[in-house]
This record gives structure tokens, sequence and C-alpha cells, in this order.
């Protein structure tokens, strides 16, 4: 979608424009300095397909005696200016669905959780079938064992009207690959660059291989606060743009004017590296990536939120999501995964919690109509961190939780989620 951010703010109540121009220039900011990321400090990989591909260009170049690729500013301005910034299906602002492919399967009585079979995911997918007008898009619900990807993409076929979402890196038949290309009611979801600033690169091949197939492609990497990223809201968006613009020149270089939804996932993590996704700011940074794109890019989005920590399906748990998918739409975010049914950090579904979350979602909807529907645009308040540049200079593809600026702590995004809930109360 495609949004006229300068109109959006001249329309906003006058009290919020000030905020909102700044918030504009820190997008702008960002996205300089991410060119500058790229630029200097580069990508690790040894794939010599995605470095002979991007040198190529002749706006690309390699060190071997660092291991990294750097690329030029021109050549992510050019992949920028050739993607898609509208695809079929597109609903606009607030599309929720079930992101990623949580690995196992909740069942109340089941101490020790355990991959689906067919015939759960069968039954999945007629749960998920009778709340389409809530869920838009879907992933794999849950892994099912030993499953064969296409089959379960057979399975999650039998839905209409709602996109599907897959992974081809998991794929080995080239048939399989092929199975989706050309269907618009189909996205390929692949993560080709470890965070942080790394390519993985047998995940950079499945990337090559499907962007030749001419599927849609969203485009993944999760950067860890205080882990593998910067523990600064303004470091990990930096990390998780640099790693997705990467992936993008790869794509956009092999198929010019290709759909590459921008997909990071920056995720708020706890001193033990677990991840924090009951924290509001969590949502809150999936909010700013989406609008970085949205107002700077033009590229389309799927962020992460909208979900919980907790282990179990109880009111904590309905409440995180509540709250999550809550401060995402009332700020406008786009695509939004995770928000139906996921569990412990992404690792459980249940169909409990999801049946729970949708009728939670639809309470949401019923409420937003009753105040008049679509409101006018809430400012984010972006803190500013004038280290981010350095530190990402400093540690590269090491572990970010051995620098002093960034061990892991929530300080800077207990702050961040106290302004925005002073600022907008509302939400």
């Amino acid at each position: 979608m495609k949004i006229d951010i300068q109109r959006e703010i001249e329309s906003a109540p006058a009290e919020h424009r000030p905020a909102l121009e700044a918030e504009l220039a820190a997008y702008r900011r960002i996205h300089e300095t991410t060119k500058a990321v790229l630029a200097e400090v580069g990508i690790e990989t040894a794939n010599r397909a995605v470095i002979e591909l991007l040198e190529g260009t002749g706006l690309a170049g390699y060190d071997p005696s660092q291991g990294r690729i750097y690329v030029l500013p021109e050549l992510v301005d050019q992949s920028i200016d050739s993607a898609a910034k509208t695809y079929p299906g597109d609903e606009g602002l607030n599309t929720l669905g079930i992101g990623g492919i949580p690995p196992f399967l909740y069942r109340e009585d089941d101490p020790f959780p355990l991959p689906a079979t067919y015939e759960e995911l069968e039954h999945l997918i007629g749960v998920i079938g009778d709340n389409l007008d809530v869920v838009r898009f879907l992933s794999q619900p849950v892994k099912v064992h030993k499953g064969d990807p296409l089959r379960c993409n057979q399975i999650m076929d039998r839905l209409d009207d709602c996109i599907k979402v897959t992974c081809s890196a998991y794929m080995d038949d080239e048939t399989a690959v092929k199975w989706f290309s050309g269907r618009d009611d189909w996205h390929d979801s692949i993560c080709g660059v470890k965070s942080p600033l790394s390519c993985m690169d047998d995940m950079m091949d499945a990337l090559m291989r499907t962007a030749r197939a001419g599927n849609h492609l969203r485009l993944t990497t999760m950067p860890l606060a205080g882990r593998t990223a910067p523990q600064t809201p303004e470091g990990c968006i930096l990390i998780t743009h640099a790693e997705v613009l990467f992936m993008l020149a790869v794509a956009q270089t092999i198929r010019p004017g290709m759909l590459c939804m921008f997909g990071g996932m920056p995720c708020t993590t706890a001193p033990d590296g677990d991840l924090m996704y009951s924290h509001d700011a969590m949502n809150l940074l999936n909010v700013a990536v989406a609008r970085l794109n949205l107002w700077v890019t033009g590229l389309p989005t799927v962020q992460s939120g909208g979900s919980t920590q907790h282990k179990k399906v109880d009111e904590t748990a309905l409440a995180d999501g509540i709250r999550g998918r809550r401060i995402l739409c009332e700020y406008g975010v786009h695509n939004a995964r995770h928000c139906f049914g996921v569990l412990d950090n992404l690792n459980f579904f249940s169909e409990m919690a999801f049946i729970a979350d949708c009728a939670a979602q639809r309470d949401y909807l019923h409420e937003r109509k009753a105040r008049g529907g679509e409101h006018p645009l809430l400012p984010l308040h972006l803190p500013e961190d004038p280290q981010a540049f350095d530190v990402i200079s400093r540690v590269a593809s090491g572990d970010y939780h051995v620098d002093y600026h960034t061990t892991a702590n929530l300080a800077a995004f207990d702050e961040w989620a106290e302004t925005a809930r002073r600022e907008n109360p509302g939400v």
C-alpha cells in the first residue's frame, strides 16, 4: 500500500503535527544511517553466488580478508525503486494473521507439547477457515511431525479469500518450490540473514531460487535487542532495516519489480536472552519498522506482535494479546503476524488461544467502529540513540550483550513504552 505521509500529517490534529514531523525525520535519518551500515560495515557472507550477483551490478564489493560484502547506497536506492509497492490482496493497514510456524501444538492435557499430525493440521485449517473475518493471512500454524511442506501447503490451500504463507527454504523438491509460482494468494517467507549482519548462506540460496521461480517474497529477519542487536529501539531498528534491505538488493537484482514485503521482526529480550514478547515495546518496535517503510521506502510490510510470552492459555496470555493488538492497530501497522493463538515466545500454537484471540479482536473492531472507525495518525515519539552506528560498527557480527552500551536490559524500552502510554493514553 502507498501512504502520502505529508498529507496524513497535515490532516492530523494540530497538537500532533510537530511530533509526527519529528518522527518522520527520525525514520529518514535511520534510513540514511542504514545505507551507511551496508556500505561501511557490510554483511558477512561466504556465498559465492551472492557475491558474484551483487558485484556484477558494479555497486557492491567483497573483501575476502574481512569476509564481508559492502553494498553502495545507489544499489539500495535502485532496489527500493524497482520493488513492487502494492500487491494483489493487500487489504491495507491493520491486516492481521498467523505468522511463523510454531514448532509445537499446545494441548491442554499434554505437559510436553509435540508437533502436529496431518489430521490435526487439517482440523486447525478448518477452525481458521471459520475465523477469516479477522484472520486475513496465515503461515502453517504449527509444524507437522516429519511433514512434507508441499502436502502441508496443499492442506492450507483449501482456504480461499486469504493469503497463505509458506517457506520454500525447507523444500528440497524444485517442483514444490514452483508449485505456488504465479499464485497471488501465496507468499514465500525467507530469512536469509542471521542477526547481526551475517548471511545464512543456505538460506540465501533458497532466496535466490524462489526469486527465480517467480514467487512473491516476504523477507524476514529477527534481531534480538541486547543479544544480536543494540539494546535501544533505534539500534534494533537499524539492524533490522539493514538486513532486510540487503536481501531486497539480492532479490531485486535477480528479478526487478518482484514483491518483497519487508518482514523484519525486531524483538525485545530479557537479560537471560528470552524474548519479551509480552512487553509493550515489542509491539512499538514493529509499528516503528512498519512506519519507517510505509513513510520512507514505500515498501509493504509484515511485522510481528499482538501475542504473548506466556506458556498457558490464561487471562494473562489473553490480556497480552488484546493489549498488543490494540497497540498495533491504534498506531497502524499494515500487516501483523503472530496475532492469534501463539504462546511462549512463538513456540506453541493453541486452538483455545486462537479462538479467544479472534473473539477479542472482534470486540475491539466493534469498539473501534463505535468510536467512528479510523482515527487521526498518532505520534510514536521514537527515542534517538546517537551511538547506534558506532556500536554497530564496533560489534558488527558479534554478540551485542558483551558491549557496555548494549548489555541486555529493558530500560530503554520501558521508558519508550511509558512515554507512549503517557502521550497516547487511549492506546
